[in-house]
């Protein structure tokens, strides 16, 4: 009889350590929590009601019926990864350049709803914005101007997902 009482102590025991254990490490439900910061750049597409976007490369179709909005980005060809990187979310904001960043610094969340296709025909450091190796961003303008200036036309961002 003790032998069993110990027991069921015992379990006892482990399932409260394990019941607290989770507690205490589980994460709550809608509270972001991002990875590493990592550089890249943005640019921005589809004019000032980002109509322009619609559709795209990870077939979404209507962003907006699709519940996205503007809260796009089409990804280089690094980040896009083959289609994989469909759906992903980013916290991007400006970084480095306060001429051309809106100040404060604030950031902004978008998803990979697109792909920027490479143009060769460009330098990557002169309108190849896309070419691999090149982590970017091709936001939506409405995003795009959240954090950037529309005359810069490209900011160096932090991003993180």
């Amino acid at each position: 009889m003790a032998a069993t009482a110990f027991g069921i102590r015992f379990l006892w025991l482990v399932v409260t350590a394990a019941f607290l254990f989770t507690v205490t490490n589980a994460k709550i439900p809608g509270v972001y929590t991002g990875g590493p910061w990592q550089n890249a750049h943005a640019t921005f597409y589809g004019g000032s009601d980002a109509s322009g976007t619609m559709g795209g490369a990870c077939g979404y179709g209507n962003l907006y019926s699709q519940g996205y909005g503007v809260n796009t980005a089409a990804l280089s060809t690094a980040l896009f990864n083959n289609g994989f990187s469909c759906g992903a979310c980013f916290e991007l904001k400006c970084t480095d350049d306060p001429r051309w960043c809106v100040p404060g610094n604030p950031s902004i969340l978008v998803t990979a709803t697109n792909f920027c296709p490479p143009n060769f025909a460009q330098p990557s450091d002169d309108g190849g914005w896309c070419n691999p190796p090149r982590e970017h961003f091709d936001l939506a303008m409405p995003m795009f101007l959240k954090i950037g200036l529309y005359r810069a036309g490209i900011v160096p961002v932090s991003y993180r997902r």
